[in-house]
């Protein structure tokens, strides 16, 4: 029941445009109609191939900025670039809700998807990273940690709801960013089920993709995101669950890279 009430959410998504369209095609003769994707763990975990890619902090590097700091930080020069490399390379990027539509339920994505995914919620991803998206007329998924927002440094509420006014997906990224394995008792609230219900509040719309912190997830947490109403949870580089795709969604995180080497590391990942 918990796959099949998942199904109906991504299926709900798409029907209110979040990654395909609402209408209802023409009736057709059965014999001509196309077979129904399947929408088994198997043919799931088939269609999970779409490359995501994951950037935190876009802004130059700094003196203080220790090697594992820097792993996580890409200046603007360099995003340019990256993003630039994707678009001469003919990716489209495409929404959260409609790579998941895809992986769930089969629905049609445009040649070569991509997903641009930015974790944490710095200040960077809105003034820095925003204009270049925009630039290439680009889509991407914001996962935030609602503790920083309004904090300097940081994302505002405002710049949340500009962001989904935008067209950018807006998701969470739990409270404070502990590690999901961790959980117990009224964690799972905390740092679950009020995220969401903030964001939501933000954007003025239900919030249904999460993002582990660390890329950390256990078996445990897919009946509390179920629970919690999300319908799929991304983590990071570790291998993909074939018995449950839709809670381990691969990402890949990008450091410093040229345009080239990221579509290099791109064809090896995906």
């Amino acid at each position: 029941m918990r796959a099949a009430r998942q199904l109906a959410v991504v299926a709900a998504l798409v029907l209110a445009g979040c990654g395909g369209s609402a209408r209802t095609p023409a009736a057709t003769p059965a014999a001509s109609r196309t077979p129904a994707p399947r929408t088994d763990a198997a043919a799931m975990a088939a269609r999970a191939d779409v490359p995501v890619l994951c950037w935190h902090q876009i802004r130059a590097a700094t003196a203080s900025d220790s090697a594992s700091d820097r792993t996580y930080i890409v200046s603007p020069q360099a995003l340019a670039a990256q993003l630039d490399a994707l678009d001469r390379a003919g990716y489209h990027p495409v929404t959260g809700p409609a790579l998941v539509a895809h992986v769930a339920l089969g629905k049609p994505l445009p040649r070569k998807p991509v997903l641009l995914t930015f974790d944490d919620g710095s200040a960077g991803q809105y003034t820095r990273a925003l204009p270049l998206l925009r630039r290439h007329h680009f889509v991407a998924t914001f996962f935030v940690m609602t503790v920083v927002l309004d904090k300097p440094g940081w994302l505002t509420s405002g710049q949340v709801r500009r962001l989904d006014r935008a067209g950018m997906t807006i998701a969470p990224h739990t409270y404070d960013h502990h590690a999901v394995p961790q959980y117990h008792g009224e964690d799972w609230d905390t740092q679950l089920v009020a995220p969401a219900a903030k964001l939501a509040r933000l954007v003025g719309h239900p919030v249904r993709l999460f993002a582990y912190p660390f890329g950390l997830w256990s078996p445990e947490a897919f009946g509390h995101l179920d629970a919690a109403g999300y319908v799929a949870a991304f983590q990071l580089a570790d291998k993909l669950d074939r018995r449950h795709p839709l809670w381990t969604l691969r990402r890949k995180i990008v450091p410093e890279l040229s345009g080239r080497e990221l579509l290099k590391e791109m064809k090896r990942d995906f």
